[in-house]
């Protein structure tokens, strides 16, 4: 069968082009939610997994090509695939369905299927569109090439297919979530070459200096923030490829592409520390020679850790900070104190530089909040900063206490405005422009502190 994935972008065409040169700045100081842009790894491993399979895959990255519905329109109308597979997460919904409704349009008998964050959690009204026939839940390397077997009639029934849902006879039929993936090193490397990766590697080397790419290397978490939806989607079991496998596909995309930087995007990179102590050896005795940056915890840094690290390769570590307002870091389940965070951001910085996430406008918050965070977000002394206003997220803890207090409808949101970027009414207790107007001025502050650097 002939498949089509894509990937939508946050935002339509020239849209994305306007988007990021009005925040460029914003952007270069760290910003990583006004203009997203990162590669479709998900898709990546999912068009491995089926041109594995003797399948013609094709991977259409909108976002990568920054592509508009009239360029989406003529690519369907000259490939005709069989079977159309869209990603979706919370603020990509409102493109992935409207990509949905320009392939029934364009062809009206191929196949659409969702799947991603968003049709995980909320299959019920995905699976209601018109344009959608089919909806996966969960992780697809195994449901969907299921699916491919049933509609290319080598065998099976849709209800036989893990976490499919689709319209019956006897009416819509809602799946349960597909199982997971236990061992990651079946599954075959991410498909680098299916998307447009220069214009990634371009981009971080006009931002940062390098040339970089995105890895993703593990899926899961055991920690319970609550304003994540991660454990919904992937499991609180944390899985992981083999040190081995990582490095040989380091080593690769170095060879490949030239790449000079590896940002690691996993939820958490250092969660076991013997996986950890073996891909370092690996990178030193290997002699790769790419920098990286990881993404971890405040609570799992450790000075000899973080010492074996750097002599890997690090240059950079991420945290996700995200408040510095005890009541706000208790209300987002961070489990940790204002006292740790600055204990912690002095150890790395004698290794690394170090990345801080923060965000404004979490249930309950006040101005006194922002400006707690606002305060330590100066004191600490970061390298890099990336600001978020709240979203209330499906599938989350804090999403479903919002529903709970009668602060939002389940599924109700303008998922148009779910881009961290954008404030909701009855969120907290700032009114939405005045939450805007402290995030502007956030950003500028944090922005004009980096060029000055």
């Amino acid at each position: 069968m002939k498949i089509l994935l894509i990937n939508p972008a946050f935002f339509d065409g020239n849209a994305f082009r306007n988007r990021f040169t009005d925040y460029v700045d914003w952007i270069r100081g760290g910003n990583l939610y006004v203009a997203p842009f990162e590669p479709p790894l998900g898709l990546a491993y999912l068009t491995a997994t089926v041109k594995s399979l003797g399948h013609q895959v094709i991977l259409l990255d909108m976002q990568g090509l920054m592509m508009d519905s009239e360029a989406l329109a003529t690519i369907l109308a000259a490939e005709t695939p069989d079977v159309v597979g869209i990603t979706a997460m919370t603020p990509t919904l409102p493109e992935a369905l409207r990509v949905a409704d320009l392939t029934k349009a364009v062809l009206p008998t191929a196949r659409t299927v969702l799947g991603g964050v968003h049709p995980t959690l909320d299959p019920e009204s995905v699976i209601a569109h018109p344009s959608v026939d089919y909806v996966i839940r969960g992780e697809g390397e195994e449901a969907f090439p299921a699916l491919l077997d049933v509609l290319s009639g080598r065998g099976g029934l849709l209800s036989e297919v893990p976490g499919l849902c689709f319209r019956g006879e006897g009416g819509t039929v809602i799946a349960g979530r597909a199982p997971l993936i236990v061992d990651l090193d079946r599954l075959p490397a991410a498909d680098y070459a299916a998307f447009p990766v220069e214009q990634y590697i371009e981009h971080n080397s006009v931002l940062r200096g390098i040339r970089g790419i995105s890895m993703i290397v593990s899926r899961g978490c055991p920690y319970s923030c609550s304003f994540c939806a991660v454990q919904q989607t992937m499991g609180r079991t944390w899985r992981f490829q083999s040190p081995t496998k990582v490095v040989d596909q380091v080593i690769h995309l170095r060879d490949t592409y030239g790449i000079e930087g590896i940002w690691f995007k996993d939820s958490i990179f250092n969660l076991r520390p013997a996986w950890t102590r073996e891909f370092c050896r690996q990178m030193i005795e290997r002699k790769v020679g790419v920098e990286w940056q990881a993404l971890t915890r405040i609570n799992l840094l450790k000075d000899d850790e973080l010492a074996m690290m750097k002599a890997a390769g690090l240059t950079q570590i991420d945290l996700g900070i995200e408040s510095g307002s005890p009541k706000s870091l208790k209300r987002l389940n961070k489990q940790i104190t204002v006292e740790q965070i600055k204990d912690k951001v002095a150890l790395a910085r004698r290794h690394a530089k170090v990345f801080g996430f923060f965000m404004i406008g979490i249930p309950g918050e006040d101005e006194d909040d922002v400006r707690q965070t606002f305060d330590l977000a100066r004191q600490i002394e970061l390298d890099r900063w990336s600001w978020s206003i709240y979203s209330p997220l499906p599938g989350s803890q804090l999403y479903q206490e919002l529903i709970d207090e009668g602060r939002i409808r389940p599924f109700a949101l303008d998922h148009t405005r779910v881009h961290f970027t954008e404030a909701y009414d009855g969120i907290c207790a700032i009114p939405p422009d005045r939450l805007k107007q402290l995030y502007a001025e956030i950003n500028d502050h944090f922005t004009h502190r980096q060029n000055a650097a």
